[in-house]
């Protein structure tokens, strides 16, 4: 997915990028699915930070899943900052 330039979805601080993302989804129980976004340069500040990525019981990668998955994504970028 491309987004529009902003100031709302943290850079990646491999690459710097903050428009385009790959929406991810995977089932992790019989009612929950993850939902996460990777940066284009292939980037993922969930892969291992446990309870990092957006629950959803049927792991759509909708607008609504998408715009929290980027919650997610910042979320996760705040944390490595302050590691």
């Amino acid at each position: 997915m491309k987004l529009s330039p902003n100031d709302t979805v943290a850079k990646c601080p491999k690459c710097g990028n903050n428009t385009e993302f790959e929406a991810n989804s995977l089932q992790v129980a019989e009612d929950c699915c993850e939902v996460w976004v990777v940066c284009a340069c292939g980037f993922d500040p969930t892969s291992e930070l446990s309870g990092s990525r957006y629950e959803d019981t049927w792991g759509g990668v909708d607008n609504a899943n998408i715009r929290m998955a980027l919650d997610c994504w910042n979320d996760a970028i705040a944390d490595e900052v302050h590691r």
